[in-house]
């Protein structure tokens, strides 16, 4: 007599099979990674000249005042030393002279464009500090590496009310120079700048 747990042709003292569930299909296989390469990419289309959550303050724009006069005065210097010649001595003159006015007719389409794209930006642990239109640059300087920030000022720049903020680190590297900022931000910035270095180099 058979047991209810068995089938009529299952053998006697084994019990049934358990019925096995389809597998599930295999999904696509992870593309690999070649060596070398970051196992995560930045988003495409991102900017390394404006870092998301990033402000970037703006110089004066005095220093356009400040760089067209003393690119004016040179120019001006070495067109009347080639236009003396030119009436005096020979027309040939007058070609280097035409050269050098339109240089600087080319300053000054030039000289507004790269203020406006100077900036500088204080971050947690480091500041950034972004210049140039047609080779851009940003040099980030770690708190922690700085040695000593100091202003100076010229002539011009006294007269125009600006000055600038060097920053010194022991690789001239990440050296950086931020030009053209009014006297009274110029000074708080040197302010902040050496007290968070200072307490970067107490923390070590």
């Amino acid at each position: 007599m058979t047991s209810p747990a068995t089938g009529p042709g299952a053998m006697p003292g084994t019990s049934p099979a358990a019925p096995t569930a389809p597998a599930a299909p295999a999904g696509p296989a992870p593309a690999p990674v070649r060596a070398g390469e970051p196992a995560t990419r930045p988003p495409a289309g991102a900017d390394p000249f404006a870092p998301d959550g990033v402000v970037f303050h703006p110089v004066s724009h005095r220093l356009i005042t400040a760089r067209i006069l003393g690119v004016g005065l040179l120019c001006a210097v070495v067109i009347i030393g080639f236009a003396i010649p030119g009436v005096l001595v020979s027309s040939g003159y007058f070609i280097p002279a035409g050269v050098f006015a339109a240089l600087f007719l080319w300053q000054l389409w030039l000289i507004p464009r790269q203020v406006r794209a100077m900036g500088y930006a204080l971050a947690d642990n480091h500041l950034l500090w972004r210049h140039g239109v047609m080779f851009r640059s940003i040099t980030v300087t770690p708190y922690g590496r700085m040695q000593f920030v100091d202003t100076s000022q010229g002539p011009l720049a006294r007269w125009l009310g600006i000055a600038e903020v060097k920053l010194h680190t022991a690789s001239a590297s990440t050296d950086a120079t931020i030009n053209g900022l009014p006297v009274a931000e110029a000074e708080r910035l040197r302010q902040v700048l050496s007290q968070r270095g200072e307490e970067r180099m107490a923390g070590l």
